[in-house]
């Protein structure tokens, strides 16, 4: 753990200090705030309580205008937080420095967004500016840590909602082998994929872009899942439930609900109908190379006006579809080189007799490679149909 200076200077830099103490609660636990901040008081005395005098602590959470102790059994300092709920004087809580003297020295800090909770420390003499500042610093630190815990909680949670979106395992279709997968930038992204089981001889496949990337983009791809499953649990054809799809987002109060995406029916003959929403051309490598499967139209969410065609096409047999998200062939490298299709389809094109996931697999090792390791600038996703013999 990063170890602070015994007695900061009072014209230290307020930046450096606090870059020196903000180590010190960056391990504390996400989940339970009363939790994180009985440990991060109980820190603060163990770290910093010889040197800032600290003789007692005590936490305590509102409870309407009231505060109740939680942690710590100083009778002082009981006494004192007794007559402070007694007043209800929050406008004085609010508007208190960080320091009072009568009838002994103490600190207040308001504690949490909104400020729930409060310590009180009881000190042994008022503290001079270099240990003031040093107080203030760790305060400043643990409310950093307790926005962050919270923020993890919320992204977990909508990660986890994400992930539970994304079909594991995969159907299966006769007469074919799919693979799928998803690297969000952030924790969670706007990429997503899906296969719906339309008949025991067809799947709805779709891969999907929302624009931009972290939470808002999220809660984006999941409309675009739950809105194609309920279309295909309507028996919908492709072009209305697309076209319905589109209204909806053009139907949003955000300016940027912009989403492209493939989303087609591919039957155990071969046949696939699919729409092209503004995304990137899905690939058909056979023996005898690789085409970009053309037909497309508008972005959703531009004009709830626009119309869409379907395209067809045969997937033969020993030949596989490759759908993919922009992520992946505009993946720079550290040069600002791209990935691109002509690399991504190579790739596949090596591996046409290997199995779907493996090949999946090694595309993604490849973009990392090409990245040189480092975290991926938006999300990435791949979807392989391969066709048996």
């Amino acid at each position: 753990m990063t170890q602070v200076e015994a007695r900061p200077s009072p014209t230290r830099e307020p930046k450096r200090l606090y870059r020196l103490i903000e180590p010190v609660y960056s391990d504390l636990p996400a989940g339970d705030p009363g939790e994180l901040f009985r440990l991060a008081i109980e820190r603060t005395c163990e770290r910093f309580g010889s040197e800032c005098g600290i003789e007692a602590a005590l936490l305590a959470r509102r409870e309407g205008l009231r505060w109740k102790a939680t942690s710590g059994y100083d009778l002082d300092l009981l006494d004192r937080l007794q007559r402070l709920s007694r007043a209800e004087n929050e406008i004085f809580l609010a508007e208190k420095t960080a320091f009072w003297k009568a009838p002994f020295p103490a600190a207040i800090w308001l504690l949490g967004a909104p400020p729930d909770w409060l310590a009180m420390l009881r000190l042994s003499q008022l503290p001079d500016e270099g240990h003031a500042l040093l107080l203030q610093m760790a305060r400043l630190a643990i409310q950093q840590r307790a926005l962050e815990a919270g923020w993890t909680g919320t992204l977990d949670r909508a990660r986890a909602i994400q992930r539970s979106l994304l079909p594991d395992p995969l159907p299966e279709l006769p007469g074919f082998d799919l693979a799928a997968r998803s690297e969000s930038a952030d924790a969670v992204g706007g990429d997503v994929f899906d296969a719906i089981r339309l008949a025991p001889e067809a799947l709805g496949l779709m891969i999907a872009d929302a624009s931009g990337h972290g939470l808002p983009a999220a809660l984006e791809a999941r409309d675009v899942v739950v809105g194609l499953r309920m279309g295909a649990a309507r028996h919908l054809k492709i072009d209305a439930t697309i076209e319905r799809l589109n209204r909806i987002l053009c139907d949003s109060t955000l300016s940027s609900r912009f989403v492209s995406l493939v989303y087609g029916e591919l039957d155990t003959g071969g046949w696939f109908d699919y729409i092209n929403a503004g995304h990137p051309a899905p690939l058909l490598l056979t023996r005898h190379g690789a085409r970009s499967l053309t037909e497309s139209g508008r972005v959703l969410g531009v004009s709830p006006d626009s119309g869409y065609r379907i395209g067809h096409v045969e997937v033969p047999r020993e030949s596989l579809l490759l759908l993919f998200t922009d992520g992946v062939t505009e993946c720079p490298s550290p040069s600002g080189e791209e990935f691109g299709t002509e690399r991504l389809a190579g790739i596949a094109q090596v591996l046409l007799d290997a199995p779907a996931a493996h090949i999946v697999s090694a595309i993604f090792d490849a973009l990392q490679q090409h990245a040189c390791y480092e975290r991926l600038p938006d999300d990435a996703s791949i979807f392989v149909v391969k066709r048996a013999r």
